[in-house]
């Protein structure tokens, strides 16, 4: 551990990691306690970061046998160790971290599995660390705060999760004592009132992942009812309340129906929920109500009856009512209509459907709320606001056929609000935050009937006439903004964000830019404020599904084992975000991802770059050179990280409504090239972050789309020679990313000159020894092979050597560099295809190199191994027998990491298309089944049950005998195998087999 090299003391301590696992526990207990200093003293504290990786899977290691001749303190201080490893700068070594606190934590409640000297179990006085959870993982988590307040609360979830899978499948731990962890981690919520989204994402993914996905279904049903009951106590506060009604839903869907003893406690819960002071819990609560509906049914017929007589009765109450009661009696009144508009919203997908009288009673329900509102200024507010929430969700989800014959007359409620003088209509206003409230919700209306009316015929003569009244209100909205805008009211600055976010996402629903063309200089005008006033606005959070998904590897959203996981590290959290919205197909797994300042940004950026790609190439110049000064201005002000964010948000938003709009013109070489000097400098600032590197790297490779092929050449060539002068190392991995993006955005045959040029100098910086520079050399060199196809091929053989050459290299610890050299196999399969023959050379050397680089069992590089089978099924399926292919696939299928999962079975299903005759004899079927049974992720167990449809019944010849199955072969076992099947096979859904 002395050594100055870093590869050394990681090899060191892997050494060790290999040693204790292969001991058992059952070494000397001096050689144990020396083994725990050396990672103590000197690993877990090391100044790189692949040394601090090893030395906790060195503690992880030590958990897993037991952690022999170690006693409480050492537990607490390895444990106290690993929590602060939670907020180390690398991913990487939290993640090792927090894999670590959970193993050592599990074993630590478990003194049953302790080891003591001699290798033996511990006896019955062995201590349990009562207080470890509360100490290790609640404690931490709610004390954290500052920088790296979010990475710890990460960190600590993952320890929670890994902590609760350990003490289930390793120690034994039933499934139905799991509840009792929930109700801790929900502790972390408890005592405090107020809204923290990234707390309760954080505690939601520790009882999905952790607690529900592991149970058996009865113990799912106990878990519904068990939960549900905890609704009832009276110390449960808001969020705790939200979590445990977004877990109920989650376990309804699971279960796939609604137990009886969860009905029993459905009113005094659920129900009770949709009164509740909170907004947030009653749309939770509906929510809920409205996954009852999808598992069971025969109940929403009632629910809406209740809920359309509750909602009338309430009305009633609210306009007489100016008592204490008035606002339990509101709270109830928009829990009502938020509970029926998610019914509504969900019954035209039901197989049972709808009642024929719901659209019609729902819509004069909300034209009465509307029309003949209360007098009782605070409780027409509210009547208000449901019927604009009633309208929106009929108008997004019930079949336009429904509502046709009255769309004129839908269309007349919002003149009342958006047509006629500004000034008039604010001077009648007293309460202008709740006012604008009203309007907010008005607009998400409006921007239903638009996408379910108006979008679908824009370019018919019937569009013009529903387009123009829309395009009228929402002139009057963008009136009403400006002139609140410009008169600075207090207070009322959070409800004027939200309807100005709302109006200009009504104007995005549009799609096509030029239809409000008449408005864009007051868009421009507000749009252009993150610019014009670049202090006062955040940053930007577009960039997450702006850039490319195909270069996720190089950071800073990379992805991991699943979706859920990728969505909870990516999550921000705005405690004024939006609420979810009760009739969006897909709910987002975590509430409120963004403040609404956030996401007013994000719209003000989208729609600038949407309104730039449309205007003449005077105004796109001007607007250019005032971006292009506003950069130049800034870059002595803190703020300035934030305005090159916005500024690649507008520009890539831009430049893609250009492609879309543009027909098969080019832009100008002057606005080219002005563009490509301000990503030019973007890329030059030394602190730029990696996604801003991405984005201005991307936005070169679009301006080869959006010019011409002389303009593209000559930016490639430029790019070229500047990779030989450069000097900073950043902006040199920046200029070979670049490249990468050209090639691939102009097509190997129109760089098919470069091709050679740019393999080589890419090629020649993959040896680097700056890790960075390294690993987005090589991505740039991925990308510039699967661009140039054919024109690459006399490149292969150097390529092979290279990734040889980087494996052999001592040092080479780096799991990305790994993955990224098995980005390029797999690449270079594609390519060669059917001339990747079973004996011969290319086929043997990529063979090799896809099993050094999985060797390691990380998940990335097990990924690309599987991604080698899949390739070469798709393109080179002479190379390897379909047995060998399975054999192989079979034992991935019990991953438990989903993306494994997920491209096993899909390259069986590659090979069952492929060769289904030799698939027959492979009898996936019960492995699929077996695999069915456990699986928890729904896109997954899709992914299955359509493999198995396919295996069953898509692999037999045209006569109806099975092949493979003549003569002594066809003996009784074989013979019952294609009932069983069937009958399986049937219960998935399908109607008829071929036998």
């Amino acid at each position: 551990m002395k050594y100055h090299e870093d590869f050394v003391r990681q090899d060191s301590l892997l050494l060790l990691e290999n040693a204790l696992e292969g001991s058992g526990g059952g070494g000397a207990a001096a050689a144990y306690q020396e083994a725990f200093r050396i990672i103590m003293r000197g690993g877990v504290s090391d100044k790189s970061f692949i040394v601090r990786v090893a030395a906790a899977r060195c503690l992880k290691a030590f958990a897993n046998i037991g952690g022999p001749a170690l006693g409480m303190a050492e537990f607490n201080s390895s444990m106290s160790y690993c929590v602060k490893g939670l907020e180390d700068s690398v991913s990487s070594v939290r993640d090792s971290f927090a894999e670590a606190l959970g193993a050592i934590l599990a074993l630590s409640v478990n003194p049953d599995a302790q080891v003591k000297k001699g290798g033996k179990k511990r006896t019955a006085s062995a201590k349990k660390i009562e207080d470890g959870v509360q100490k290790h993982l609640i404690v931490p988590f709610v004390k954290g705060n500052g920088a790296n307040a979010k990475k710890l609360r990460i960190g600590l979830a993952l320890s929670w999760v890994f902590f609760l899978h350990m003490i289930h499948m390793k120690y034994g731990t039933p499934d139905s004592e799991l509840q009792n962890y929930a109700i801790q981690a929900m502790e972390i919520l408890q005592g405090n009132d107020s809204p923290d989204p990234h707390a309760l994402a954080c505690v939601l993914y520790v009882l999905r992942v952790g607690v529900a996905d592991q149970m058996t279904e009865p113990t799912q049903r106990e878990f519904l009812v068990f939960l549900g009951r905890k609704l009832e106590s009276s110390n449960y506060t808001a969020p705790m309340r939200v979590a445990t009604l977004r877990i109920l839903s989650y376990l309804l869907r699971s279960v796939g129906e609604v137990p009886a003893e969860f009905k029993d406690v459905l009113d005094n819960t659920v129900v009770a929920a949709l009164s509740h002071s909170s907004a947030h819990v009653r749309v939770e609560a509906a929510l809920t109500l409205r996954a009852l509906a999808e598992v069971d049914p025969t109940c929403v017929g009632g629910l809406v009856s209740y809920g359309l007589t509750t909602l009338q009765a309430l009305r009633e109450t609210v306009s007489f009512d100016k008592g204490k009661s008035l606002n339990l009696e509101l709270d109830s009144l928009h829990g009502q209509a938020t509970v029926l508009a998610a019914l509504v919203a969900i019954s035209p997908k039901l197989l049972l459907g709808y009642p024929a009288r719901l659209p019609n009673s729902v819509l004069e329900l909300s034209k009465k709320m509307l029309n003949c509102f209360s007098r009782n200024p605070v409780a027409a507010i509210a009547e208000r606001e449901a019927g604009w929430l009633l309208l929106a969700s009929l108008l997004a989800s019930m079949p336009k056929e429904e509502l046709e014959d009255q769309v004129f007359d839908v269309l007349l409620l919002w003149a009342g609000l958006f047509t006629g003088n500004p000034e008039s209509y604010l001077r009648h206003i007293q309460d202008w935050a709740s006012e604008l409230r009203v309007l907010s919700v008005a607009i998400e209306a409006l921007t239903a009937f638009i996408r379910s009316f108006v979008y679908p015929v824009i370019t018919t003569a019937d569009g013009g006439i529903l387009l123009n009244p829309v395009l009228a209100y929402l002139a009057g909205a963008l009136s009403l903004i400006s002139s609140l805008r410009s008169k600075q009211v207090p207070n009322v600055r959070s409800a004027l964000d939200l309807l100005t976010t709302r109006t200009l996402m009504a104007y995005r629903s549009l799609s096509n830019p030029v239809v409000y063309k008449t408005e864009h200089q007051q868009m421009l005008q507000l749009c252009s404020s993150p610019f014009s006033d670049p202090s006062g606005w955040e940053e930007s959070s577009c960039l997450k599904f702006l850039l490319d998904k195909r270069d996720a590897s190089l950071g800073p959203w990379i992805p991991g084992r699943d979706s859920f996981e990728d969505e909870l590290r990516a999550f921000d959290g705005g405690a004024d975000g939006f609420l979810p919205c009760v009739w969006d197909d897909e709910i987002s797994n975590f509430p409120q991802p963004e403040s609404i300042r956030k996401m007013l940004v994000n719209q003000m950026l989208l729609c600038y770059g949407s309104i730039f790609a449309c205007q003449e190439n005077t105004v796109k110049i001007s607007l250019l050179n005032n971006l292009d000064q506003c950069l130049k201005s800034g870059k002595k002000y803190l703020w300035f990280k934030f305005l090159v964010t916005n500024a690649c948000v507008a520009l890539l938003s831009g430049l893609k409504e250009f492609l879309t709009l543009r027909g098969a013109k080019s832009l100008p070489i002057d606005i080219l090239s002005m563009i490509q000097s301000i990503f030019k400098a973007i890329l030059v600032e030394p602190e730029i972050s990696t996604a801003q590197r991405r984005a201005a790297c991307e936005g070169l490779g679009l301006l080869a789309r959006v010019g011409n092929d002389i303009f593209t050449a000559r930016m490639a060539h430029s790019l070229l020679g500047e990779l030989v002068t450069a000097t900073d190392l950043g902006y040199t991995a920046s200029v070979a990313f670049s490249l990468g993006c050209i090639h691939r955005s102009a097509g190997g045959m129109a760089l098919s000159t470069l091709v050679t040029p740019t393999v080589s100098s890419l090629s020649h910086l993959s040896k680097s020894s700056n890790f960075n520079l390294q690993l987005w050399s090589l991505h740039a060199l991925l990308l510039t092979i699967e661009a140039a196809g054919l024109s690459y091929v006399s490149q292969v053989q150097g390529t092979l050597f290279l990734a040889m050459e980087i494996l052999l290299l001592e040092e080479n610890g780096y799991v990305d560099l790994r993955q990224g050299i098995g980005r390029l196999i797999n690449a270079i399969v594609a390519v060669l295809g059917p001339d990747l023959a079973p004996g011969s050379t290319f086929f043997s050397r990529c063979k090799s190199v896809i099993a050094e680089i999985s060797s390691s069992n990380e998940m990335a590089t097990l990924l690309e191994s599987v991604r080698f089978a899949q390739q070469l099924v798709l393109f080179a399926p002479q190379a390897v027998p379909v047995h060998l292919h399975v054999q192989g696939l079979i034992p991935t299928l019990y991953s438990r990491q989903p993306s494994l999962r997920y491209l096993a079975v899909s390259t069986l299903r590659h090979l069952i298309e492929r060769d289904p005759a030799a698939m027959i004899d492979e009898n996936i079927e019960e492995n699929l089944f077996s695999m069915l049974d456990e699986e928890t992720d729904s896109e997954i167990a899709m992914l299955v049950r359509a493999t198995i449809i396919l295996s069953c019944t898509g692999a037999h010849t045209p006569d109806g005998a099975v092949p493979g199955t003549s003569g002594a072969r066809r003996n009784a076992p074989r013979a019952r195998q294609p009932a069983r099947r069937f009958h399986r096979v049937a219960n998935l859904g399908i109607g008829c087999w071929h036998a």
